[in-house]
């Protein structure tokens, strides 16, 4: 069974910056965690009630498991073992999505706290847009550049080899 554990690491006692980015990145690492284990959760329930259905859906249709001649009431061994195989199969999957319903925090930061956190991730988002365009300005003319030198060495080999251009 799977089952994330959600507790932050000890500090190494490293400079304030790199503290500073590793409380980041534990802090990055547990939401990511988080939302794995919740998309893992989502994934159990569907595949249990897909589970469900289709059990219902095959004892409605029979497949062929039809009680006995002799007790009408009674169900065949063949479909007792079916209904047994397709309940263990849900509890199994109920029991692994309860234990990674546990491995969630049990508490989760105020709407103030989310909203100040969302503010602070488009900040750095604006931020990484900003260096994204000087990156994409500082390429750019090194591309000119290059692209001039090129011409210019191209010319210098063309004159080299025939004199006469």
């Amino acid at each position: 069974f799977l089952k994330f554990t959600l507790r932050p690491s000890s500090s190494t006692g490293e400079g304030p910056h790199t503290s500073q980015r590793k409380r980041r990145s534990k802090t990055d690492n547990m939401e990511t965690e988080t939302f794995d284990a919740i998309t893992q959760i989502q994934a159990y329930f569907r595949e249990a009630a897909r589970t469900f259905e289709t059990t219902i859906h095959d004892l409605h249709e029979s497949k062929g498991h039809h009680p006995s001649q002799d007790n009408k009431n009674q169900i065949s061994k063949e479909q007792k073992d079916f209904v047994k195989d397709r309940a263990e199969r849900i509890f199994r999957l109920m029991k692994e999505a309860d234990l990674l319903l546990g491995s969630l925090p049990t508490q989760f930061d105020s709407e103030e706290k989310q909203l100040h956190q969302i503010r602070k991730l488009e900040e750095e988002n604006r931020e990484a847009g900003r260096k994204l365009k000087e990156a994409t300005k500082l390429a750019e003319e090194w591309q000119r550049k290059v692209s001039s030198r090129i011409q210019l060495v191209a010319k210098e080999a063309a004159v080299l080899r025939n004199p006469t251009i």
